[in-house]
């Protein structure tokens, strides 16, 4: 049974199977030598002053000493502060001077990161360094110290604070999202049920939050040599090797990275055959990646398309066979169907607005079919925004003893229950006849031929925005290719309703995306863009 005491889920497997593997890098490390690394670390940080409550910034790659590190933060029943490596410097020192850790633990590269760019000044008082000799004070004189034995074990509560996390950044300035020990649970019940993720289970992840849940249900975490702060330079060649080699049965990725993997393994004619499970999640996964993924999977493996966010993980799912049923659909506008929501998840669709609502009310509900806003009630909703007041107004509606969350997602709900995607809120283009919706357009114009992909932006300010498709094509594109896919493109806007008031097609090298994933596409980034580039007349230049 998964509770919300998550080191004691630990604990249980290290003393049920302790000579199972419960780490894969260059070498195998097993739930018994896990629990010995545990054991140290928590005994090092108990030293240092780390107890109940302590923020500390956590910036080690995954592996064997990350896991020693989180987990033996659970066990102490710390805070660990989770911030994306990728992000920009002054916006990484932005969200640690808001989350004001006490500690900071990190490889020696983050630690001289730290002292060039100021990260957390005012407010670190001890700094450990993770590295060949495992931890060592950076901030105080290295001195031998008296052995010390690991901290006795003490349940976690459901209310304890189980880590500080900070949203992408995609389409606004990161947000620290305080998450509980029971907003966790749904998380791991959807890769237990889901994912079938359980003892014995090889699981790798390229998103280090999902890896770290796989020793917690039993599984072996299998960390591919990639550097999470440039996922989108992670080889599909070395990941190819790492699931081969490791017989890896399920497979966490970002839409990105697998469409990357999908088109290496395609290539070569490669068949994946030890994978039973592929998860994504961070962005809708398009029919089009669909059909290269189930190219490199076995005939009766799965994959699931997984609709959530930091402050609410998972809200819905969707396997590929009802994906590709829905294909069609999506390609003709309708926009990408996210699955029937999870147990305990509440999904209801409530009219656009970008006020703050303060209680709920049924009235705020839109008919059947017709786009608004996604909100979710559910156990997983994490606690208000770390001091914004602002943004908590604007993403929480009271609803009696409930709390409901604004997804700030716009989508519809079918006659079966489903729940469809239309784009982002803070994303869709208000023009004088109406609003469009990246959902809506852009998977129509992605079937087109030497397409990679598309973004819908809206120059001019709203409600008499200007739309623009912006269009990355696939590497090698030739000027004379650029010319024949903007007329195709132009062609099918007419055959389409609501996409008839199209004129607008600019070409981009490569799109801007988000550092988590990097399956986000920053569609803010372009508008800028396509405003300055119309501005200048240069509709060809990239």
């Amino acid at each position: 049974m998964i509770t919300a005491d998550l080191a004691g889920l630990l604990d249980g497997h290290l003393r049920r199977r302790p000579e199972a593997v419960a780490c894969r890098t260059a070498v195998a490390v097993t739930y018994a030598e896990l629990a010995r690394l545990v054991d140290d670390t928590a005994a090092a940080l108990r030293r240092t002053g780390v107890r109940v409550g302590t923020r500390t910034v956590v910036l080690v790659p995954p592996g064997p000493d990350l896991l020693a590190v989180v987990f033996a933060l659970l066990r102490l029943r710390a805070v660990p502060v989770v911030v994306d490596p990728g992000l920009p410097p002054g916006q990484l020192r932005s969200c640690l001077a808001e989350a004001a850790p006490e500690v900071f633990i990190g490889i020696p590269r983050a630690q001289v990161a730290r002292l060039v760019f100021g990260w957390g000044r005012g407010s670190v008082h001890t700094s450990i360094t993770v590295g060949p000799r495992r931890l060592w004070l950076g901030t105080r004189p290295h001195r031998p110290r008296p052995p010390c034995r690991a901290p006795a074990y003490e349940a976690g509560r459901g209310d304890d604070l189980a880590l500080l996390a900070y949203t992408s950044g995609s389409t606004g300035p990161p947000k620290g999202v305080p998450l509980r020990r029971r907003h966790l649970l749904p998380l791991l019940r959807m890769l237990r049920d889901n994912a079938a993720v359980g003892p014995g289970t090889r699981m790798l992840s390229t998103f280090p939050s999902f890896a770290m849940a796989a020793p917690l249900l039993g599984a072996t975490v299998v960390c591919p040599d990639i550097d999470p702060r440039r996922l989108d330079r992670a080889s599909p060649a070395a990941l190819v090797d790492d699931i081969r080699r490791y017989g890896v049965a399920a497979l966490f990725a970002a839409p990105a990275l697998l469409d990357r993997l999908a088109r290496y393994c395609l290539d070569r004619g490669l068949v994946l055959d030890s994978l039973n499970v592929v998860l994504t999640a961070g962005a809708p996964l398009s029919p089009t990646v669909l059909g290269r993924v189930r190219g490199f999977l076995k005939p009766q493996a799965v994959t699931y398309s997984v609709y959530g966010a930091t402050e609410c993980m998972p809200v819905s799912a969707i396997a590929c066979g009802e994906l590709a049923a829905t294909a069609a659909a999506t390609n003709g506008g309708a926009g990408t169907c996210l699955g029937t929501p999870l147990e305990d998840a509440q999904v209801r669709v409530i009219a656009v607005s970008d006020e703050p609502i303060v209680r709920w009310s049924d009235d705020l509900l839109v008919a059947p079919g017709t786009v608004g806003e996604i909100t979710v009630t559910s156990p997983a909703v994490s606690d208000p925004y770390l001091h914004r007041p602002e943004a908590t107004a604007l993403a929480r509606i009271a609803d009696g003893d409930q709390v409901v969350h604004r997804m700030g997602d716009l989508g519809t709900i079918d006659a079966h229950g489903r729940l469809w995607f239309a784009g982002r809120k803070c994303e869709r283009v208000r023009t004088e006849h109406g609003d469009w919706y990246t959902d809506h357009v852009e998977p129509i114009f992605n079937t087109v031929r030497g397409v990679h992909r598309t973004a819908l932006v809206g120059v001019g300010a709203a409600p008499a925005q200007r739309p623009v498709l912006v269009v990355e094509p696939e590497p090698g594109t030739s000027r004379r290719e650029r010319a024949r896919i903007r007329t195709d493109l132009l062609d099918l806007a007419q055959q389409q309703p609501h996409t008839a008031g199209l004129a607008d097609v600019l070409f981009h090298r490569r799109f801007p995306m988000d550092v988590r994933h990097h399956s986000k596409i920053r569609r803010h980034v372009l508008a800028a863009w396509a405003a300055h580039r119309l501005k200048s007349g240069d509709r060809v230049a990239w």
